[in-house]
Protein backbone atom coordinates (compact mmCIF):
# COMPACT_ATOMS: atom_id res chain seq x y z
CA UNK A 1 0.00 0.00 0.00
CA UNK A 2 2.84 2.37 0.77
CA UNK A 3 4.34 1.77 -2.70
CA UNK A 4 1.14 2.52 -4.62
CA UNK A 5 0.38 5.54 -2.47
CA UNK A 6 3.80 6.97 -3.32
CA UNK A 7 3.23 6.37 -7.04
CA UNK A 8 -0.16 8.07 -6.86
CA UNK A 9 1.50 11.16 -5.46
CA UNK A 10 4.30 10.98 -8.04
CA UNK A 11 1.99 10.57 -11.03
CA UNK A 12 -0.20 13.42 -9.88
CA UNK A 13 2.81 15.68 -9.41
CA UNK A 14 4.38 14.84 -12.80
CA UNK A 15 1.05 14.74 -14.68
CA UNK A 16 1.58 11.17 -15.94
CA UNK A 17 -0.29 7.86 -15.92
CA UNK A 18 1.49 4.82 -14.49
CA UNK A 19 0.50 1.27 -15.52
CA UNK A 20 2.57 -1.71 -14.25
CA UNK A 21 3.33 -4.57 -16.63
CA UNK A 22 2.85 -7.81 -14.64
CA UNK A 23 4.18 -10.07 -17.44
CA UNK A 24 7.41 -8.17 -17.95
CA UNK A 25 10.62 -10.22 -17.20
CA UNK A 26 12.01 -7.21 -15.33
CA UNK A 27 10.24 -4.69 -13.09
CA UNK A 28 8.79 -2.50 -15.81
CA UNK A 29 5.93 -0.10 -16.31
CA UNK A 30 4.28 1.93 -19.01
CA UNK A 31 4.39 5.61 -18.20
CA UNK A 32 2.01 7.70 -20.28
CA UNK A 33 2.81 11.38 -20.46
CA UNK A 34 -0.57 12.89 -20.93
CA UNK A 35 -0.86 14.05 -24.50
CA UNK A 36 2.62 12.79 -25.53
CA UNK A 37 3.02 9.00 -25.73
CA UNK A 38 4.14 5.91 -23.88
CA UNK A 39 7.51 4.86 -22.52
CA UNK A 40 8.50 1.59 -20.83
CA UNK A 41 10.84 2.20 -17.91
CA UNK A 42 12.37 -0.09 -15.35
CA UNK A 43 11.33 0.59 -11.82
CA UNK A 44 12.63 -0.60 -8.51
CA UNK A 45 9.92 -2.40 -6.57
CA UNK A 46 10.93 -2.66 -2.96
CA UNK A 47 9.18 -5.13 -0.73
CA UNK A 48 6.92 -3.46 1.76
CA UNK A 49 8.32 -4.73 5.01
CA UNK A 50 9.81 -3.45 8.21
CA UNK A 51 13.40 -2.38 7.88
CA UNK A 52 15.60 -4.74 9.87
CA UNK A 53 18.33 -3.19 11.99
CA UNK A 54 21.59 -4.99 11.27
CA UNK A 55 24.27 -6.09 13.71
CA UNK A 56 27.58 -4.29 13.90
CA UNK A 57 30.79 -5.97 12.74
CA UNK A 58 31.96 -6.41 16.32
CA UNK A 59 28.87 -8.56 17.09
CA UNK A 60 28.16 -10.71 14.02
CA UNK A 61 26.45 -13.28 16.25
CA UNK A 62 25.69 -13.56 19.97
CA UNK A 63 29.38 -13.07 20.76
CA UNK A 64 31.22 -9.75 20.42
CA UNK A 65 34.92 -8.99 20.07
CA UNK A 66 36.13 -5.42 20.41
CA UNK A 67 38.20 -4.17 18.66
CA UNK A 68 36.36 -5.89 15.80
CA UNK A 69 37.69 -7.81 12.81
CA UNK A 70 40.12 -6.23 10.30
CA UNK A 71 41.69 -3.71 12.66
CA UNK A 72 45.29 -2.51 12.42
CA UNK A 73 47.61 -1.34 15.19
CA UNK A 74 51.11 0.02 15.52
CA UNK A 75 53.52 -2.14 17.47
CA UNK A 76 53.32 -1.14 21.13
CA UNK A 77 50.04 0.75 20.77
CA UNK A 78 47.92 0.48 23.93
CA UNK A 79 44.24 -0.46 23.66
CA UNK A 80 41.45 -2.29 25.51
CA UNK A 81 39.88 -5.62 24.58
CA UNK A 82 36.27 -6.36 25.45
CA UNK A 83 34.38 -9.61 25.01
CA UNK A 84 30.58 -9.86 25.29
CA UNK A 85 28.20 -12.82 25.20
CA UNK A 86 24.55 -11.95 24.51
CA UNK A 87 21.47 -13.92 25.54
CA UNK A 88 18.25 -12.48 24.06
CA UNK A 89 15.19 -13.26 26.19
CA UNK A 90 12.68 -12.72 23.37
CA UNK A 91 12.47 -11.89 19.69
CA UNK A 92 13.73 -13.89 16.71
CA UNK A 93 17.14 -14.44 18.35
CA UNK A 94 15.87 -15.67 21.74
CA UNK A 95 18.49 -18.06 23.11
CA UNK A 96 19.30 -20.07 26.23
CA UNK A 97 16.29 -18.67 28.12
CA UNK A 98 18.04 -15.32 28.29
CA UNK A 99 20.96 -16.64 30.37
CA UNK A 100 24.37 -15.59 28.94
CA UNK A 101 27.34 -17.97 29.10
CA UNK A 102 29.42 -16.64 31.98
CA UNK A 103 32.14 -19.27 31.43
CA UNK A 104 33.17 -18.05 28.00
CA UNK A 105 36.88 -18.16 27.10
CA UNK A 106 39.03 -16.21 24.68
CA UNK A 107 42.34 -16.94 22.98
CA UNK A 108 44.82 -15.05 20.83
CA UNK A 109 47.03 -16.62 18.19
CA UNK A 110 49.96 -15.03 16.39
CA UNK A 111 50.35 -16.39 12.89
CA UNK A 112 52.56 -19.48 13.02
CA UNK A 113 52.32 -19.89 16.80
CA UNK A 114 50.10 -21.69 19.31
CA UNK A 115 46.92 -20.15 20.69
CA UNK A 116 47.09 -18.75 24.23
CA UNK A 117 44.46 -17.57 26.66
CA UNK A 118 44.11 -13.81 26.70
CA UNK A 119 45.08 -13.10 30.33
CA UNK A 120 48.34 -15.14 30.37
CA UNK A 121 49.31 -13.86 26.93
CA UNK A 122 49.23 -10.26 28.14
CA UNK A 123 50.47 -11.18 31.62
CA UNK A 124 47.28 -9.93 33.25
CA UNK A 125 45.08 -11.26 36.01
CA UNK A 126 41.61 -12.36 34.95
CA UNK A 127 39.24 -9.36 35.11
CA UNK A 128 35.93 -9.46 36.95
CA UNK A 129 32.84 -10.54 35.06
CA UNK A 130 30.47 -7.71 34.17
CA UNK A 131 26.73 -8.18 33.56
CA UNK A 132 24.02 -5.88 32.29
CA UNK A 133 20.81 -5.81 30.25
CA UNK A 134 19.93 -3.73 27.20
CA UNK A 135 16.93 -3.35 24.90
CA UNK A 136 16.81 -2.94 21.14
CA UNK A 137 14.32 -3.14 18.25
CA UNK A 138 14.84 -5.79 15.57
CA UNK A 139 12.90 -3.85 12.94
CA UNK A 140 10.58 -0.91 12.43
CA UNK A 141 7.50 -3.03 13.10
CA UNK A 142 8.82 -3.84 16.58
CA UNK A 143 9.69 -0.19 17.13
CA UNK A 144 6.21 0.99 16.12
CA UNK A 145 4.61 -1.67 18.32
CA UNK A 146 6.96 -0.74 21.19
CA UNK A 147 7.98 -4.40 21.65
CA UNK A 148 11.75 -4.34 22.20
CA UNK A 149 13.98 -7.37 22.45
CA UNK A 150 15.57 -7.77 25.88
CA UNK A 151 19.18 -8.98 25.92
CA UNK A 152 21.22 -10.07 28.94
CA UNK A 153 25.00 -9.72 28.64
CA UNK A 154 28.07 -11.27 30.27
CA UNK A 155 31.33 -9.45 29.55
CA UNK A 156 34.99 -9.00 30.43
CA UNK A 157 37.37 -6.19 29.56
CA UNK A 158 41.18 -6.35 29.45
CA UNK A 159 42.58 -2.86 29.79
CA UNK A 160 45.76 -1.26 28.39
CA UNK A 161 47.14 -4.20 26.48
CA UNK A 162 49.66 -3.93 23.65
CA UNK A 163 51.07 -6.13 20.88
CA UNK A 164 54.77 -5.51 20.35
CA UNK A 165 55.56 -8.00 17.59
CA UNK A 166 54.38 -7.06 14.09
CA UNK A 167 52.30 -9.68 12.34
CA UNK A 168 48.78 -11.09 12.06
CA UNK A 169 46.85 -12.10 15.16
CA UNK A 170 43.59 -14.03 15.43
CA UNK A 171 41.40 -13.54 18.50
CA UNK A 172 38.73 -16.17 19.15
CA UNK A 173 35.83 -15.93 21.59
CA UNK A 174 34.41 -19.35 22.58
CA UNK A 175 30.96 -19.52 24.17
CA UNK A 176 27.82 -21.64 24.45
CA UNK A 177 29.77 -24.89 24.02
CA UNK A 178 30.65 -24.55 20.36
CA UNK A 179 29.87 -21.02 19.19
CA UNK A 180 32.80 -18.81 18.20
CA UNK A 181 33.37 -15.22 17.12
CA UNK A 182 36.75 -14.33 15.63
CA UNK A 183 38.62 -11.16 14.80
CA UNK A 184 41.84 -10.80 12.82
CA UNK A 185 44.18 -7.96 13.71
CA UNK A 186 47.30 -6.78 11.93
CA UNK A 187 50.14 -5.15 13.84
CA UNK A 188 52.33 -2.86 11.73
CA UNK A 189 55.97 -2.13 12.56
CA UNK A 190 57.04 1.36 13.53
CA UNK A 191 58.74 3.35 10.79
CA UNK A 192 62.55 3.20 10.97
CA UNK A 193 63.12 6.29 8.84
CA UNK A 194 61.63 9.72 9.24
CA UNK A 195 59.83 10.63 6.04
CA UNK A 196 58.23 13.94 6.97
CA UNK A 197 60.68 16.83 6.99
CA UNK A 198 58.28 19.65 7.61
CA UNK A 199 54.89 19.78 9.24
CA UNK A 200 52.69 22.81 8.62
CA UNK A 201 49.74 23.62 10.83
CA UNK A 202 47.04 25.98 9.65
CA UNK A 203 45.31 27.66 12.56
CA UNK A 204 42.27 29.69 11.75
CA UNK A 205 39.63 31.60 13.61
CA UNK A 206 35.96 31.29 12.87
CA UNK A 207 34.42 34.59 11.72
Amino acid sequence: MAFWASWELLTAFLDIDFHPLPDSPVPCAMIFRRGVGALCVAVSLSTVSGQTFQRLGSCPDLGCVLPPDQQEFLAGQAFDIRFEVHAPKNGSEAFNDGVPDEKFTATITKEGKQAQNIAPFFKLSEPALEKWTFHWYEDLFAKDAKTPSVVNVASKIYRRVALYEPGTYTVTLNYYSGKTTTATWVVRPLATKKKAKNVIFFIGKRP
